[in-house]
């Protein structure tokens, strides 16, 4: 199966974080931008080192009140100073509580932004070379992917490839979260695609994505390892 990541450390209420990080491979950890404070970064991290979980960054635009899913028109040397800003100080934690950061993966509107325009994939590769040059990039499967290829070898940035489980699909693009569809509602549906995900496809995929801000999600999380734990792949 696929290697599991989810987005943690949001500051949900109910807090999922807890009932989740021994159910996935890769926390993606809000650092101020969409979610996040230095409180809930330590907390995040103590639990994924607990668990023996990877973790990577999980910047965003600034902009806490609409979940950073709205597109922020900025300069490149404006977002790579907000994005700077998080990371470094994400960074900052991982190292006090020696835990490896192994990745960056943008979060909501900046994620979209990143897949679709070319001066912000930019942005991002040019943080990962100031921050860590060793740092994978987390970016979405199936799309542009030949551009995505070409990119990472222009730049020697290893690009981790994600699809989304409990997104809706049309063909290899996800619909938007303004449509009908757009999130499947079912725990079971999302089990399915995950399982679908984890099979061959005609593009790469290294990490299926999850949200823990969804309760079907974390339900599905659930019945995965409960498979899992069973050693069926049928659940």
């Amino acid at each position: 199966m696929k290697l599991i990541n989810c987005d943690l450390g949001e500051c949900l209420t109910p807090d999922p974080d807890k009932a989740i990080m021994p159910l996935v491979d890769m926390a993606n950890i809000a650092c101020g931008g969409h979610a996040g404070d230095v409180t809930s970064m330590e907390k995040t991290l103590k639990l994924a080192k607990q668990y023996d979980v990877k973790v990577g960054a999980h910047p965003s635009y600034l902009d806490q009140e609409n979940f950073g899913r709205i597109s922020h028109d900025l300069s490149a040397g404006e977002l790579c100073e907000i994005l700077l800003k998080q990371v470094t100080e994400f960074q900052g934690l991982c190292q006090q509580y020696e835990v490896d950061m192994h990745y960056i993966k943008p979060h909501g509107a900046l994620y979209h932004d990143m897949m679709h325009k070319p001066e912000v994939l930019n942005v991002m590769c040019q943080l990962i070379k100031t921050v860590n040059p060793s740092l994978d990039l987390v970016v979405q499967a199936g799309l542009h992917q030949d551009q995505m290829a070409e990119k990472a070898e222009q730049t020697s940035i290893n690009f981790i490839y994600e699809a989304f489980a409990d997104r809706g699909y049309h063909g290899n693009q996800m619909i938007p979260r303004t449509e009908p569809g757009a999130m499947l509602k079912d725990a079971e549906d999302i089990v399915a695609q995950y399982r679908l995900f984890s099979q061959e496809h005609s593009f790469q995929i290294d990490t299926i994505c999850f949200h823990s801000d969804h309760p079907a999600s974390a339900v599905a999380l659930k019945l995965i390892k409960a498979g899992a734990d069973q050693g069926s792949t049928n659940v």
